[in-house]
């Protein structure tokens, strides 16, 4: 069984997510879409596609994100034009939400399949 790990960058409604760090920039995402992933928050969705050209990707959630998530994701965007909080209120804020991808890919497949 392998497993990547890759963060949420941001929220684009409560049922998509658009996530980085989870493939390269040359990887083809068309070969994991599809596939079913975890949220660290608790949440299951499925890989989309890809999202731009820098290997961000989309996460459609099918029950929807939870209010504590979605809280968490509005509240830990980019503000432009703000000034900066203090320590303690950037410090709890920080905390990004993990996308874990599990799958099994079997050595003689010739179709280089992920399997779950």
């Amino acid at each position: 069984m392998k497993q990547r790990e890759g963060v949420v960058d941001r929220m684009s409604d409560e049922y998509t997510v658009i996530g980085r760090a989870l493939f390269k920039k040359e990887t083809n995402i068309q070969l994991f879409t599809g596939l079913k992933v975890q949220l660290s928050s608790g949440e299951v969705g499925t890989l989309e596609g890809a999202f731009g050209q820098s290997g961000k990707f989309k996460v459609r959630i099918n029950g929807g994100l939870k209010s504590e998530t979605i809280q968490q994701l509005s509240s830990s965007g980019k503000k432009k034009g703000k000034p900066k909080e203090t320590s303690a209120d950037s410090s709890e804020q920080h905390t990004s939400i993990k996308i874990t991808l599990s799958f099994k890919r079997y050595v003689h497949d010739l179709g280089k399949k992920m399997v779950q």
